[in-house]
């Protein structure tokens, strides 16, 4: 879904994360997993923000 094969980039996740959201809603996300390169306070502040 990224337009690059490299690290995705906060900005960038974030921006797929709120497609997704305007698709398909995030009632359709059953679970979340990430690996280690997924790391960032801002990140991790959106997901916090997003699904707690």
């Amino acid at each position: 879904m990224l337009d690059h094969q490299e690290n995705s980039h906060t900005q960038a996740r974030i921006s797929l994360l709120n497609q997704f959201k305007e698709i398909f809603g995030f009632d359709k996300i059953l679970s979340f997993s990430a690996d280690r390169e997924f790391v960032g306070k801002d990140w991790i502040t959106y997901l916090c923000d997003l699904f707690v």
